[in-house]
């Protein structure tokens, strides 16, 4: 199902490992909400901008693929809220420098200069800037 003109609902909650431990990873309506939310005001705008394809390699985890994972108890993936992506031809930075700049977020967190992570809060954003080396976060 197309959610927005560049990405399909499916995209925010297939995940590999999902279908490895057979947990069922599909999201309720709550969750769909916030995703084409996340979409809409966060997502698409990073592929308008950057005109490439956008990959997404974690978005929407149920609690037990939360688990397996070893996301944290209150992981903004768990409601449909989060996106960890990655833009095809460019770099890690170049897309955090942008997404700091340009949209409006929850928190935008560079992880270990692989990954960046995105959250987008319909109700409240706090702007949190951060990175993340695998161990600790700092301020960005």
């Amino acid at each position: 199902m197309l959610i927005t003109k560049n990405f399909k609902l499916e995209e925010f909650y297939y995940s590999e490992t999902a279908s490895q431990l057979k947990i069922d990873n599909t999201p309720d309506i709550a969750a769909v909400i916030n995703i084409t939310r996340l979409c809409d005001n966060v997502m698409q705008k990073i592929r308008e901008h950057f005109n490439a394809p956008v990959f997404i390699s974690s978005a929407y985890r149920c609690e037990a693929l939360n688990n397996a994972l070893g996301g944290v108890k209150n992981s903004q993936h768990l409601c449909g809220q989060a996106a960890d992506f990655t833009v095809s031809g460019y770099s890690v930075m170049q897309v955090f420098q942008w997404c700091k700049e340009n949209l409006e977020f929850d928190q935008l967190i560079i992880e270990k200069n692989l990954w960046i992570h995105i959250s987008f809060n319909y109700f409240k954003n706090r702007h949190d800037v951060l990175s993340f080396d695998g161990a600790k976060y700092t301020a960005v």
